[in-house]
């Protein structure tokens, strides 16, 4: 049953009944390569509230999630029970206020440290670009202790920070961030580091920020997207904010699919080969893992769907993946990852003359 989390304003996850590593059935495989970093299937967890704890990250790690990604961590950071909230209002979507963790980047290096070293970690983290910059060569310190290896998400798109708009939507400060970032050098080789967006929606934005990524020679891999800020969700029996008082937050599950697909897209056509574009967004099922991964991802991030059904959701979503490939006779992800088929140019039919005009 699901529980009180020990940390203030974190949900349990939903409990589970499949918990197994090696929970997948025979069939098609989903192992594949993101930036260097081999996991056993393609679909794994988003950096979300539901990877805040030891706990939480341990029963990832056991599920048959292809990665284990932590929740963010950043400095200073302080949690508000009052304001910051989560809910789901309709069982599939979520929206929240909740910002970054509330516990420290080195409780998360403690917590890695103590998983299996099975599948590789995903580490997200935000701050200013000196204390970003500090934690990535903390990382880089901490890879070669990790049997899976190691990524770094630098989370550039939380979209409930009060008076700090998500830095991926300032392509001049973005450029200045990563540089000092990276100042004191590229990680070694055995560290992926990557950056997470929001969600952009027009044309300057995908090609301003593609631009800028492809401009840091040191970046491995982009996940798109963050949750769509500034959702909101009335609750009619009270007349009010759902999520009151902050009223505002960002939203997330199926709702944001479709945006998700095409940030998947657009970005795996601007940025340079060498950059993994992971989706996430809406990934609630086999369809939605073939959708991002057919638009071009590398692999795909589950968060509001863990909610609802516990770690035990990678294993349903894995074994529809691999059902919809066995029906299409795809026999690993490469088969049809990136190669969304072009529609069809519409014909052109000649007008029909204008009643009662001569011809």
């Amino acid at each position: 049953p699901e529980g009180q989390s020990p940390y203030p304003g974190i949900p349990r996850m939903a409990a589970s009944s499949d918990n197994a590593v090696n929970a997948s059935a025979e069939g098609p495989s989903l192992r594949t390569v993101v930036c260097g970093l081999s996991l056993p299937s393609c679909v794994f967890n988003s950096s979300n509230p539901f990877a805040t704890s030891l706990e939480d990250l341990q029963a990832l790690d056991a599920s048959a999630a292809g990665a284990v990604a932590t929740r963010t961590a950043c400095p200073g950071f302080v949690h508000d029970e009052a304001t910051m909230k989560w809910a789901s209002p309709d069982g599939a979507n979520t929206i929240n206020c909740l910002g970054y963790s509330p516990l420290p980047f080195e409780y998360y290096t403690g917590c890695l440290l103590q998983l299996s070293g099975a599948k590789p970690c995903w580490l997200s983290i935000s701050g200013s670009a000196e204390e970003v910059g500090a934690m990535v060569r903390e990382a880089a310190a901490l890879a070669p202790s990790l049997p899976g290896g190691l990524a770094v998400e630098i989370n550039l798109s939380c979209p409930n920070i009060a008076g700090k708009p998500p830095l991926a939507y300032d392509f001049d400060a973005l450029r200045d961030y990563l540089g000092t970032v990276f100042a004191a050098g590229p990680p070694p080789p055995t560290l992926a580091v990557g950056v997470k967006t929001t969600p952009y929606f027009y044309d300057a934005q995908y090609t301003g920020a593609a631009a800028v990524l492809n401009g840091c020679p040191h970046l491995s891999f982009v996940t798109a997207i963050n949750t769509v800020g500034n959702g909101l969700y009335v609750d009619v029996a009270t007349e009010a904010p759902l999520l009151a008082p902050s009223c505002y937050g960002g939203l997330g599950g199926a709702a944001v699919h479709a945006i998700a697909l095409g940030n998947v897209r657009r970005l795996r056509a601007l940025l340079r080969p060498s950059i993994a574009v992971i989706g996430c967004g809406g990934v609630d099922s086999g369809e939605a893992a073939f959708r991002h991964l057919l638009c071009g991802a590398s692999a795909v991030m589950v968060a509001s769907a863990l909610l609802h059904e516990g770690v035990g959701v990678f294993a349903r979503v894995e074994a529809e993946l691999r059902g919809i490939m066995a029906s299409k006779g795809y026999s690993a992800v490469a088969d049809f990852q990136g190669k969304l088929r072009e529609p069809a140019a519409p014909q052109q039919r000649a007008a029909a003359p204008c009643a009662g005009l001569a011809p």
